[in-house]
């Protein structure tokens, strides 16, 4: 190396460049030492960035359903429980047969006046859905000049009609759904208690516990609860029908030995599945 190559460094005494010693050769002051040369690590290939995180897109946003409509049907589920929970305590005998009778009635007009309100709101919510279907079916329909003169006021539109659109289905689709708060086999529950609840009241009309009166006055109510909670089950009921003649037939073909035990007992934890899975 070369004076001219030797690494210099100015001296802070005297201000001449010296070489990179300790000390400076023209006056001995003591010089500040360099920073060693980083070494960049040895690259066996191509530089490759960091792979960048996927971010999962954000959810979109819930559709909100009137607070109304919410409380709604809310309330017409508490109607349904607490008559049930009346003519319990009514059958073991807990309440008179006047204040049953009084807190029935009240019970049951609550009941019918917010099954009508339902129905009222879900034909008016229907309606609106027609009306804002056939106006974005208008929108889509409109020459394409006219649509490039109103572009934004029409895609404006066109947004709200959407958006309004799926909150009537969500509304509608709420409405829909009466006692969407109860499992299936909280339903099915419900019926089988309340169906024992008018054999015991027939019961205690026969042995003059109450009267046939007051038998007669309630009866066509609790028949009409039992059709309504049916009707919600109905489907379910039917499946698990089959599939317990299904069960039975299985179990009739192993005694008589048409199935090996590997055969039954495969088969059968399918069946049991299916059925588990009816009233979940």
């Amino acid at each position: 190396m070369s004076d001219l190559d030797e690494p210099r460094i100015r001296c802070p005494s005297c201000g001449k460049l010296a070489p990179a010693m300790k000390y400076c050769i023209y006056c001995g002051a003591k010089l500040p030492q360099a920073a060693p040369p980083t070494v960049a690590p040895p690259t066996t290939g191509p530089s490759v960035p960091p792979p960048v995180p996927t971010v999962a897109p954000p959810p979109p946003p819930a559709i909100e359903v009137r607070d109304e409509i919410l409380n709604l049907m809310s309330g017409i589920t508490a109607l349904y429980e607490r008559k049930a929970a009346l003519l319990d305590l009514f059958q073991s005998g807990q309440v008179s047969e006047r204040v049953f009778l009084k807190l029935h009635s009240e019970y049951a007009s609550k009941l019918r006046e917010s099954l009508s309100t339902r129905i009222s709101k879900l034909e008016g919510l229907k309606n609106k859905l027609n009306e804002s279907n056939k106006r974005l079916s208008e929108v889509g329909k409109i020459d394409e000049n006219e649509y490039g003169q109103r572009t934004d006021s029409l895609k404006a539109e066109e947004r709200e009609l959407a958006e309004s659109v799926k909150t009537l289905n969500a509304n509608i689709e709420t409405l829909e759904k009466t006692l969407a708060e109860k499992k299936p086999s909280e339903i099915r529950d419900l019926e089988t208690n309340i169906g024992s609840y008018l054999s015991v009241l027939g019961k205690l009309v026969g042995e003059g516990k109450i009267s046939l009166e007051t038998f007669e006055s309630v009866s066509p109510d609790i028949d009409e609860t039992l059709h309504f909670l049916d009707s919600l089950i109905k489907d379910r009921k039917e499946k698990e029908r089959i599939l317990r003649e299904q069960l039975e037939t299985l179990q009739t073909r192993y005694k008589l030995s048409e199935l090996s035990i590997e055969e039954y007992e495969r088969t059968k934890r399918e069946l049991q599945a299916e059925l588990d899975k009816i009233w979940a």
